[in-house]
């Protein structure tokens, strides 16, 4: 093969095809028209001497020659935008640029703001698009290249994502503090059992489950509302009998010392800590730009989590 007939635009086209295994889907998401990526997949059939994408029941499926060439090719893409984003010159004092971001609508209110008061005075022409999304979200889009960091807790990572541990935090209970079952601030496993809950849904703000743990040992509560973000909690619980779980350093975050009470959950088993992550793509990890802001989110939102220990 003559590495001198082949468009490097092909090996993208090529990405994008087999990623989205849809020739709409991938032309949109290139910026193209149908028919041009129509046609440079005519070209990757010839150059690859192989059909690549066949109709199915389920749509394109790839050949198997398609399937072996999909990660050798995503790790070429990759090395090649890793170059060529590759900043040498990187003053955080005078430089323009965004950034692009994906939070939990928890994170955006518990990591966020000491990011932006640390930019506003280091980097102020830095600015950042940030977007909400759950851990499975988030890892796709940053193998598709739409964020360029995901913040959060992260259960289950891609191998080529690159990831970096920012800090650690342990679900508690929370309660208000005339709840009738409080007994000097604590609360014991019948008492809380016996309590009206509420409780998060874990399609959004994963990590630890506690209804399945408790499910699984046969430890039943009635849960009275099922909410999306654990942001919700403190403004539930306030004025209620409700007895809610939510994470420590975010109840500290909403919490007025005069109404909430919170203490360790009266389980018969060891709470989980759970980790708390930024994640990145290898194409951006020699990107000077990339590294300061990775260093910035580590040390800021480090530093403020151990504020609130």
């Amino acid at each position: 093969m003559n590495l001198r007939s082949i468009d490097l635009n092909l090996l993208v086209a090529f990405d994008a095809l087999i990623s989205e295994r849809n020739v709409s889907r991938a032309a949109d998401r290139l910026g193209m028209t149908q028919s041009a990526l129509s046609h440079a997949l005519k070209r990757l059939r010839g150059v690859f001497a192989d059909p690549l994408l066949t109709r199915g029941p389920r749509g394109m499926e790839p050949t198997e020659r398609a399937l072996a060439l999909r990660e050798p090719i995503k790790a070429v893409l990759a090395e090649i935008q890793s170059i060529v984003s590759t900043r040498d010159a990187f003053d955080p004092g005078t430089t323009h640029r965004t950034f692009r971001l994906s939070m939990s609508d928890a994170m955006n209110v518990e990591a966020l703001p000491a990011i932006i008061r640390k930019l506003r005075k280091t980097a102020p022409n830095i600015d950042l698009l940030v977007t909400t999304s759950g851990p499975r979200e988030s890892c796709a889009r940053l193998l598709k290249d739409e964020v360029e960091i995901a913040v959060g807790v992260f259960p289950n990572v891609p191998a080529e994502i690159l990831r970096q541990e920012l800090y650690r935090d342990v679900l508690v209970s929370v309660a208000d503090k005339n709840n009738p079952r409080l007994k000097n601030g604590r609360m014991d496993e019948r008492s809380y059992l016996a309590s009206p809950h509420v409780t998060v849904a874990p399609n959004l703000d994963s990590g630890v489950q506690l209804d399945d743990i408790f499910a699984a040992m046969g430890l039943s509560r009635r849960v009275v509302a099922t909410v999306a973000h654990y942001t919700a909690i403190p403004g539930l619980v306030r004025g209620t009998d409700l007895v809610a779980h939510t994470r420590r350093r975010l109840v500290n975050i909403f919490r007025s010392s005069a109404n909430l009470v919170i203490f360790p959950i009266p389980a018969p088993f060891r709470v989980p800590e759970l980790s708390f992550e930024q994640l990145w793509h290898p194409r951006h990890d020699r990107d000077a730009g990339h590294r300061w802001l990775r260093n910035l989110i580590k040390t800021t939102v480090g530093t403020t989590a151990n504020k609130d220990e």
